[in-house]
């Protein structure tokens, strides 16, 4: 190769890898970027999430001519925030945990950006990349844990604002008796969306228009309250005005929570500038005064993205072997279940098609058990050969139970033996009241908290190449007598605990 075919070939270098680069991650997280931009645009919860990456396209577009002409200073540490991305994604394919895959790519993006451009470079652009990390919707777990004490919150100002009105109204956790009618605060209607679409847009407002930290912080802290209670207001305006309760009014009410949280959010700000006026930006180098290494270094510049290249084709099959557990099948089928455990007597119940469908789940068992002297409890188990991310991975009930119309009044963890405990769970439904006792039954590990079962999917997977993992729960009606009721189910969780590691692996 002659000099002149080299310097031709160091100029096309770094396109050629960027090109490269680009097809390999795409490779690597396209599944998983296409689901969540159709999960957000699905979602009326985290659909502002769509508009995150055009700020954050703009913001770069903006600081173009300072990107230009910033001394660039690639850094071969680049590859080791790559490594912690790739990494990260793994951990989230073993956990089976959406959030923790989609974050990674955001790391892997640091890294690249750290690659090529630097620490500085990095800090440069750290709000945009903030902005894409506000993009990804909140993990299911977090979530829950936030909607229910908001539902009470919504639904306990609303009757207060109700009561102060003179309107009489009675609340039973999140259902509010107005007499003639009942209006139940959903899941929909606790206020979390506008918390999470409103601290978003109040990050973007402050980026622009407040960039002192802790006027910021004060600003943002003050949506929060705001959010709630203008929520809560509209909740009391459904029931007074019924056409809010669907329809355009309904959506119209929700647009009016921007107005009534944004305005006093300008104008909260322009209070705090009065007090404490801005400190006069430093002026920043004019792009003919700081030399750009972008161009100077095309070669050098290439050679790092071949690294990122090499590292990136080198972890492809690795990750892809890796965040695939092996299936672990149940020591017998759970046809071979015991219908007779102590003194109860069990039979096999109709299993609902679309409940099977929504669990994904690879062997499942519904029966119903009674005893003459002490009553009646079902059993279901959902077991996984192998939990994945898609869908067919162990989840609280709470989640379903809520989607079904069940109002949980109540939550806690219980002890059957001085060694075992359980989710306890009562809910309510149109008056019928039932008491749940579930468990996640994982690679004989007997657990109760969601976060640690997470953990020990990822924990098991990297170690013990297995993700398998079942959920036990048991339910019985609550009677006139809730503690005869949830000793009732403990007494019949007792009888469980010999049986369970027959069929399920430890």
């Amino acid at each position: 190769m002659n000099i002149r075919s080299k310097i031709k070939f160091s100029s096309f270098l770094p396109l050629i890898a960027a090109v490269a680069l680009t097809a390999g991650l795409l490779f690597l997280y396209w599944p998983i970027l296409a689901r969540m931009v159709r999960e957000i645009a699905r979602s009326d919860d985290a659909s502002y999430g769509l508009l995150l990456p055009l700020v954050s396209g703009y913001i770069v577009y903006l600081k173009w001519p300072k990107i230009r002409s910033y001394p660039w200073r690639p850094s071969w540490l680049g590859l080791v925030v790559i490594a912690l991305g790739l990494s990260i994604f793994i951990v989230g394919e073993l956990a089976a945990e959406l959030y923790t895959v989609r974050f990674s790519f955001t790391v892997v993006l640091c890294g690249l950006i750290f690659l090529v451009g630097g620490w500085g470079l990095v800090r440069l652009l750290s709000f945009p990349l903030i902005l894409l990390v506000l993009m990804l919707p909140l993990p299911e777990l977090i979530t829950y844990k936030l909607t229910l004490p908001l539902q009470l919150i919504s639904s306990g100002m609303a009757t207060w604002f109700l009561q102060t009105l003179g309107i009489p109204v009675l609340r039973q956790g999140n259902i509010i008796d107005l007499g003639v009618r009942k209006m139940q605060v959903v899941q929909a209607c606790s206020g979390l969306r506008y918390i999470l679409s409103l601290l978003a847009l109040g990050i973007i407002f402050c980026y622009f228009y407040q960039r002192r930290w802790w006027k910021a912080v004060i600003l943002l802290l003050a949506l929060v309250p705001a959010a709630i209670i203008a929520n809560a207001l509209r909740v009391a305006g459904m029931g007074i005005y019924p056409a809010l309760l669907a329809g355009f009014w309904h959506g119209f009410s929700g647009w009016l929570i921007f107005i009534f949280c944004l305005g006093p959010l300008v104008l909260f700000n322009w209070i705090l500038n009065r007090l404490w006026p801005r400190v006069p930006a430093v002026k920043e180098l004019a792009p003919a005064e700081s030399a750009s290494l972008l161009d100077r270094h095309t070669t050098a510049l290439g050679l790092y993205l071949v690294g990122a290249l090499a590292l990136v084709l080198l972890a492809l099959p690795l990750v892809r072997s890796i965040s695939q557990a092996p299936p672990v099948p149940l020591r017998q089928s759970f046809d071979n279940f015991p219908l007779t455990i102590g003194s109860w007597q069990g039979r096999y119940t109709w299993i609902n098609p679309a409940e099977v469908d929504a669990t994904k789940s690879n062997a499942h068992l519904s029966a119903e058990y009674n005893n003459p002297s002490e009553g009646s409890v079902s059993l279901w188990i959902a077991y996984y050969e192998s939990q994945k991310k898609a869908g067919g991975f162990v989840h609280s009930p709470k989640g379903c139970f809520t989607a079904s119309g069940w109002q949980i009044m109540e939550t806690g963890i219980t002890h059957i033996t001085p060694i075992f405990s359980v989710n306890y769970m009562l809910a309510e439904q149109m008056g019928n009241r039932i008491v749940v006792y579930y468990w996640y039954l994982q690679r004989g590990r007997w657990l109760t908290s969601e976060y640690l079962n997470k953990f020990y999917m990822g924990y098991d997977g990297l170690l013990r190449r297995r993700t398998d993992g079942a959920i036990i729960r048991l339910i019985t009606p609550a009677g006139p007598d809730l503690n005869q009721a949830r000793e009732l189910l403990a007494s019949f969780a007792r009888l469980l605990v010999p049986v369970l590691p027959q069929f399920i692996p430890d």
